[in-house]
């Protein structure tokens, strides 16, 4: 019977970490959650929960998705690469896309946009200069969705262990003993890191089972089962309980994230190796937070609390600038270490003043 020699598997992943190939894939611009979490990394859970709008999906978008892709491009030839598994249950993948060039357009521009005027909804119109850039990112666009990102618009405990084992024996080999049990999975790229990104779980198909919860814990078990054996990174978005939003939670900083706020079950939190609540403090009326001024950035500051973190510290709190307009974050320095207003909310800010004037 075939055997893992798991001690010879420690002493490879040794001598990887030091020839610098453990590295994993900075969060850009997200220091806390790099210098704590330890950037992107092959085989760890990583579970992001918070309320309805408070802006989850741009959250992992700007860190783990999209951040991710573009340190790739942006470092040809770097020691890892990814790979994106993306089910998008809650926002059609077009939309997500379209949210990503208007934050490309703010980035690179300083032009802001959103969906709604990118697809003129409603009373909204296309402007002649958002609609000249739009077909610059074409290419870029038609690059992340063949190279790195793959959507799926559908998910049941069922479909997920078939499309992630005929994706994991795509990409190497997956060796079974003399009964037919998974012992060992070889990966044709060492140093590929394949995110499986669920937004958000409690969407999922639960037809075959007698409740959400049921469903949910069986996922979760799946993706335990697949960061053990085949290495790859589970990023889960989960909802909190509507009981967590009462607004007598706004006294002694109640309001902030906790892991009992997770909607559905706990199992998931328990399974996952990491955990990362998101705020907004202007949404349960408090006027500060961390230094902040929140009467001044109103619903644009998001905070961000790791509650769980299997090998590192935990309840670490760190800031963020949200425009929810282009599902972008940016984490905020210190607020001792900030003179007035960040540039990027100046800038904003600046803006819808020039768009009320016309």
């Amino acid at each position: 019977m075939a055997k893992v020699k798991y001690w010879d598997k420690l002493k490879t992943n040794i001598e990887r970490g030091k020839r610098g190939l453990n590295k994993g894939i900075p969060f850009q611009g997200f220091t806390t959650l790099s210098n704590h979490i330890k950037n992107i990394q092959p085989g760890r859970y990583d579970l992001i929960f918070a309320g309805t709008s408070v802006g989850k999906t741009a959250f992992v978008n700007s860190t783990y998705v999209y951040g991710a892709i573009d340190f790739l491009q942006a470092n040809p030839g770097y020691v890892h690469d990814v790979e994106i598994i993306y089910y998008s249950l809650e926002i059609p993948p077009e939309h997500q896309i379209a949210k990503h060039i208007a934050n490309l357009i703010w980035k690179e521009h300083r032009v802001l946009t959103n969906l709604n005027e990118i697809l003129s909804i409603g009373g909204d119109t296309l402007r002649p200069e958002v609609e000249r850039l739009i077909p610059l990112y074409e290419e870029r666009m038609q690059e992340i969705q063949d190279k790195y990102l793959h959507y799926r618009s559908t998910l049941s405990p069922e479909y997920l262990y078939k499309d992630l084992m005929g994706y994991a024996e795509s990409r190497g080999e997956v060796v079974r003993n003399d009964d037919g049990l998974i012992i060992n999975y070889i990966p044709k790229n060492p140093g590929l890191i394949t995110l499986v990104v669920i937004d958000h779980i409690g969407l999922i198909n639960y037809s075959n089972y007698k409740d959400l919860k049921e469903a949910i814990d069986k996922v979760s078990r799946t993706l335990v089962f697949f960061r053990n054996m085949f290495n790859f990174s589970p990023v889960v978005i989960s909802q909190i309980n509507r009981g967590s939003e009462q607004m007598d939670r706004r006294e002694n900083d109640n309001w902030m994230p906790m892991l009992s706020d997770i909607k559905n079950t706990g199992n998931v939190a328990e399974d996952a190796n990491t955990v990362n609540g998101i705020a907004s403090p202007f949404y349960y009326g408090v006027d500060k937070c961390l230094g902040f001024d929140i009467t001044k950035y109103k619903n644009r500051y998001r905070l961000a609390k790791i509650c769980k973190n299997r090998d590192g510290d935990v309840n670490k709190l760190a800031s963020f600038l949200f425009i929810g307009e282009i599902g972008g974050y940016y984490q905020l320095p210190k607020a001792d270490e900030i003179i007035g207003k960040p540039e990027e909310l100046k800038q904003v800010d600046n803006y819808y003043k020039n768009l009320k004037s016309n």
